[in-house]
């Protein structure tokens, strides 16, 4: 077997693959005989087949599957081999790969061509600015919720019972009332007593306390939505200032083949612009994980399921006596590979962050929540939501022959047939 590899462009090259007999011939053997062994046809018994008969009625299908097969593993080995970073999957040299007869031929020749990943350089230092916009919790904020909590630990207004001489002496039932009042609800005081049922154990005897801590649990609230616009906020910005070249016609084309007709080249075509910056983002993020040696492990995503299922349940730490049966919980979780992906991505999302918070420079603005709210959906609006659980998923693998490479098949996980 030889593979060569011709660079077609500044980020494009074509393999050409040769195989010949030798290559496959030790393992055609192999099946014939495992056929003749096992193969059921009328007139003889089994085993006892002549090898002849096996060849002329599989002899061809055998050699397809087999050329097949060592194809596809030479193809991925070569390219993991010679540490080649592709965009996409290989894709078939429709016009170098010539008709093929298994029948009569004993040599073959394929050609794949590649989009190989461009090198770039990533600005992320403290002379990167972006700010970090922060929700205000302020006094109208606090007065809202307080409002609320007196609401919901009042108690029902005693409900007034009509004189006695009315009661006996009515023959029959009250008609309905059209516009039946609802329950008054008298609002709980504001006092000692509803902070420790509000707080329980913090022991809060003050209202300007009482505000205090609303205030720390509401900006605590907000941290997840602010931490998400900062991530979107950085991805932009690494967007707009990382010069990144890629091999537009090589992904048109792959686009276009790897999804089975689903789309037009003219489609394809119009929400290009999306899809090269998607792709243009993931090898950013690929970058920054092996440049940071980022990494998320199957035990983290079990101690993430861990700290959610003891946080809905109320508990803090485990009850060694429960430890098996919780184990068995999580055990069922890990088999959802839906959540698991989505779990994985999230690390990846948070650990990125605490990257950016540690080599960028942020500035914090408060804005208050419709500012926010605007701000966010403006984001989101102009295409920047590269937030992993939506633009591109992580592969969820991490025993990686070049660290850990993902959302744009660094697996070459291809199935290609001749």
């Amino acid at each position: 077997m030889n593979i060569t590899r011709e660079n077609t462009g500044a980020l494009t090259a074509t393999l050409k693959i040769e195989i010949g007999p030798s290559d496959y011939a030790e393992a055609v053997e192999k099946q014939i005989h495992d056929y003749k062994r096992k193969a059921n046809i009328p007139g003889f018994r089994p085993g006892h087949i002549p090898t002849g008969l096996i060849k002329k009625m599989y002899g061809k299908a055998i050699v397809a599957d087999e050329v097949n097969k060592l194809l596809s593993d030479k193809l991925v080995a070569y390219i993991r081999d010679e540490k080649i970073d592709i965009l996409g999957n290989p894709l078939p040299n429709t016009e170098k790969n010539g008709a093929i007869d298994f029948e009569n031929q004993t040599g073959f020749e394929f050609y794949f061509d590649l989009g190989l990943a461009p090198s770039f350089t990533i600005q992320l230092d403290k002379e990167l600015l972006v700010e970090n916009h922060i929700i205000r919790v302020d006094d109208e904020m606090i007065d809202k919720y307080i409002g609320e909590t007196l609401q919901r630990y009042g108690k029902p207004a005693p409900q007034e019972t009509p004189p006695e001489s009315q009661t006996t002496e009515q023959t029959t039932p009250p008609l309905p009332d059209e516009n039946p009042e609802k329950p008054v609800i008298i609002p709980a005081e504001l006092n000692a007593d509803l902070f420790n049922k509000v707080y329980p154990g913090m022991n809060i005897e003050t209202e300007e306390d009482f505000r205090n801590q609303i205030k720390k649990e509401a900006e605590s609230g907000f941290i997840d939505e602010t931490d998400k616009l900062l991530f979107n906020k950085v991805t932009e910005t690494l967007l707009k200032n990382t010069e990144i070249t890629i091999p537009d016609a090589f992904l048109k084309r792959w686009l276009l083949e790897n999804n089975e007709g689903k789309y037009t080249p003219e489609e394809i075509e119009k929400n290009y612009g999306s899809f090269s910056e998607s792709m243009k983002w993931q090898l950013i993020e690929n970058k920054l994980i092996r440049d940071f040696g980022i990494e998320v492990k199957d035990e983290d995503i079990r101690n993430y399921i861990r700290k959610y299922f003891f946080q809905q349940i109320g508990l803090g730490i485990s009850n060694p006596e429960m430890d098996q049966r919780y184990e068995s919980i999580v055990d069922k979780f890990m088999e959802n590979k839906e959540q698991v992906q989505r779990i994985n991505d999230q690390l990846y999302n948070a650990r990125l962050l605490e990257v950016f918070k540690q080599n960028i420079t942020i500035i914090d603005k408060e804005v208050t929540r419709e500012e926010f709210i605007k701000l966010a959906s403006a984001m989101h609006d102009h295409g920047h939501e590269h937030t992993h659980d939506h633009e591109h998923d992580h592969q969820h693998e991490h025993e990686h022959e070049h660290g850990h490479e993902h959302g744009h098949e660094h697996e070459h996980g291809h199935e290609q047939s001749v």
